[in-house]
């Protein structure tokens, strides 16, 4: 019970043994950006980034160009 506990935390040493110094720093760096992203709803984000988008090309915000429609 205790080795199917612990299989985790062992593949994850293994794969920072495997992969070296630069592969663990992405792992970590990818999974930090997940947490900071995850409290949002998939529909959530994806209209945070078109509004962002929108902004930046200047076009409608997102909820504009989506009630045009």
């Amino acid at each position: 019970m205790l080795k199917v506990l612990l299989f985790p935390f062992r593949a994850l040493i293994l794969f920072f043994k495997l992969s070296g110094v630069k592969g663990g720093f992405l792992f970590l760096l990818g999974v930090a950006v997940g947490l900071l992203v995850a409290p949002q709803t998939g529909p959530e984000l994806r209209a945070r980034i078109q509004a962002k988008l929108a902004a930046r090309s200047g076009g409608l915000p997102a909820e504009e160009e989506y009630n045009r429609l």
